[in-house]
């Protein structure tokens, strides 16, 4: 990470320590737009402590993000970090200013990160570094009393509130940023639907745009994109049909700002996943014409390049969320994403999804299915960091959305 005290420290991005801390006191590193010291945390029992950290909160997203940091006395006039005062903190703690940030502050700020620094044996507690976000959403409002709202935002090392020609731009910037946002997700989208030719089977097609794109970080390595590759994807439910995943392995090239690992040459099963410097993920898995052998004509389309099994358009599904979690967790982009997915076929003919005839033990006849003439795609958000079983029903609602265009009704 890259914080205002390394700015200041003309230090290179790394992670956060007391010893990082430590140099901030003795170099008397200040208070600026981006960074405020705090002695103690909110205490729950001072009356309208929740008003006072929506304040700061609003007021750092408010203007472009940065970080508070409790567990730091300020010395003299200055505004300079003098002193660690270590704080005890807990999850309990944490979950009680996140629930400002959303109950306290219109509208919510979401991706606030929060992190621990012990402060060793010597009387324990700890100095807390809590990260609010560039937000897309700003101007954000922090509720004061009953039915005020104030517009708060950072002058320096102060918190002044923005007159309403500030606000009026604000909105502007919000509502611009939303179509810039909008424009780039379908960008990346029909990106992955010009990856692979539809005559080669009907396809999968996947892009997915954080909300806050990394800037700042290094570029990721070629070998850190083959490490994707070798882990197994995503934990599923017990009890579920075991799933072939068609586009594993593959060749890794270098890219504009991105790595692209494609299906080796001479490979029948076409694939191309770009893994983006800014988070950014971009799929298109091959879905017709997996395979080709007769024999297979009951449990498979065999033949049909617009036809294609329920199950594979699931797997692919499964296969883009793993590489997103992995690719996510390297660039450490917290937060959400706005996904688009969808399928792309033969121009004029119809998308025909299959799905296993259970009594028969072999593929339902194409006349039982609903030919999709034009493919609607879904768009979600999501947040791939979280956990699995927060994260699986997000999953389902999007293959189902997927599937039950083709008169699919259970995944």
């Amino acid at each position: 990470m890259f914080t205002p005290i390394h700015r200041a420290l003309g230090l290179e991005a790394g992670n956060a320590s007391i010893d990082l801390i430590q140099q901030a006191i003795d170099h008397g590193v200040e208070e600026t737009s981006d960074l405020d010291w705090k002695q103690a945390v909110y205490n729950s029992r001072k009356p309208n402590w929740d008003e006072e950290a929506a304040k700061d909160i609003a007021a750092m997203a408010n203007s472009g993000g940065g970080w508070i940091v409790f567990g730091i006395k300020e010395g003299g006039d200055t505004n300079a970090a003098s002193e660690i005062i270590p704080i005890e903190w807990s999850a309990a703690e944490q979950q009680r200013i996140l629930r400002t940030a959303y109950a306290k502050v219109g509208p919510p700020v979401i991706g606030i990160e929060f992190y621990d620094i012990p402060c060793g044996d010597e009387g324990g507690g700890s100095v807390v570094m809590m990260r609010v976000p560039d937000s897309a959403d700003a101007p954000h409002f922090a509720r004061k009393g009953d039915n005020a709202f104030v517009a708060p935002r950072r002058n320096g090392p102060h918190t002044v509130y923005m007159s309403d020609r500030e606000i009026e731009r604000g909105f502007r910037e919000r509502f611009q940023h939303v179509d810039d946002r909008e424009g780039l997700l379908q960008d990346r989208f029909e990106r992955a639907c010009e990856a692979l030719r539809p005559e080669d089977g009907v396809f999968f097609a996947v892009a997915a745009v954080p909300y806050e794109p990394v800037t700042g970080r290094e570029p990721g390595v070629a070998e850190q994109v083959y490490r994707y590759t070798d882990e197994p994807l995503l934990p599923q439910r017990e009890g579920v049909r075991a799933l072939k995943n068609w586009w594993e392995g593959g060749e890794i090239k270098k890219g504009l700002h991105q790595w692209v690992l494609r299906a080796r040459r001479g490979v029948k099963r076409k694939f191309r996943k770009y893994f983006c410097d800014d988070a950014s993920y971009i799929g298109a898995y091959q879905l017709g014409l997996l395979i080709t052998d007769e024999q297979w004509s009951d449990k498979y389309p065999v033949g049909l390049p617009n036809h294609c099994r329920a199950i594979d358009v699931q797997t692919a599904l499964i296969d883009c969320i793993t590489m997103l979690r992995r690719h996510a967790q390297e660039r450490q982009a917290h937060g959400e994403f706005r996904m688009r997915a969808g399928l792309v076929g033969i121009a004029g003919k119809p998308i025909v999804i299959r799905e296993d005839d259970d009594w028969a033990w072999r593929l339902r006849d194409a006349d039982d299915m609903e030919p999709i003439m034009r493919f609607q795609p879904i768009t979600i958000e999501l947040d791939p960091l979280v956990e699995i079983e927060e994260l699986l029903p997000v999953i389902n609602d999007l293959a189902r959305d997927l599937v039950s265009q083709g008169g699919v009704e259970h995944l």
